[in-house]
């Protein structure tokens, strides 16, 4: 493989991006054996083709958005059971918990142990009637639904917020990256997150190693207001989240 041809080079990044990995600069310039300047445009280049995103220092993968909730439910794909049970077992005995929608929010709930005076608050219609079916007590959060996440949003969802606390908020993610922090596709939703994560104790989220290192529309948490991340990624990819002193758990550990 030539990789002073900027094609060849482009293309050899893309595919990194494709898979997850996040380009920095100054190493692909010494791996490529070319100048700085020269992976900086074709950073510029890969973004202008909507393949890549530029930060400070390299480039991050593009999140495509979610299918709305309702197409991505009936494709019954969800979270790896690994992964939930890493994330119950952080659970523990809480009493009082925060769930979030989506897939991940609804695979939680299925696999949750029920426990007397266990109390489960989420904006999720689907999240809300599993915990009925399973016997778990239940407060649903009202507002206006959003077709993206499934769950609801705006102003009067996010003063319900106000007026709760929980031991533990149970979240998902769009793309979760060490500088840019948590993230989602939709605003309103990033809103909600945000406020449920401030009416928790302690957040956690739970997210595939497709999500990390990517950033999707709407910043909502900083890392520093993450207290565990849950996730099947390997270690070397974890490692900036590591360094700056985020707890994260895998199912393998």
């Amino acid at each position: 493989m030539i990789l002073n041809i900027p094609d060849t080079r482009q293309s050899t990044l893309a595919q990194r991006l494709m898979n997850g990995q996040q380009i920095v600069a100054a190493e692909a310039a010494q791996e490529f054996g070319v100048s700085l300047d020269t992976i900086r445009r074709d950073i510029l280049a890969l973004e202008a083709e909507g393949k890549a995103h530029r930060v400070r220092g390299g480039a991050v993968p593009i999140v495509e958005p979610a299918l709305p909730f309702h197409m991505r439910l009936e494709g019954g794909n969800g979270p790896n059971q690994k992964l939930i049970q890493a994330a119950i077992n952080e659970i523990g005995a809480a009493s009082t918990l925060i769930i979030d929608g989506g897939l991940t929010g609804l695979s939680v709930v299925k696999h949750l142990p029920a426990q007397e005076r266990r109390l489960v608050m989420t904006p999720s219609p689907w999240v809300a009637i599993t915990c009925q079916e399973r016997g778990i007590e239940v407060f649903l959060l009202g507002g206006t639904l959003s077709p993206q996440g499934g769950i609801a949003t705006g102003d009067q969802a996010i003063s319900n917020l106000g007026e709760v606390a929980a031991d533990i908020v149970i979240l998902g993610a769009c793309g979760i990256d060490a500088e840019f922090g948590l993230s989602y596709d939709d605003h309103g939703e990033a809103r909600m997150k945000k406020a449920m994560s401030r009416a928790a104790r302690r957040t956690l989220v739970i997210t595939d190693n497709s999500k990390i290192n990517r950033r999707a529309r709407h910043r909502t948490l900083p890392l520093s207001e993450i207290d565990v991340i849950v996730t099947d990624a390997q270690q070397d990819i974890l490692k900036p989240f590591i360094d700056l002193g985020t707890m994260v758990t895998r199912p393998d550990d």
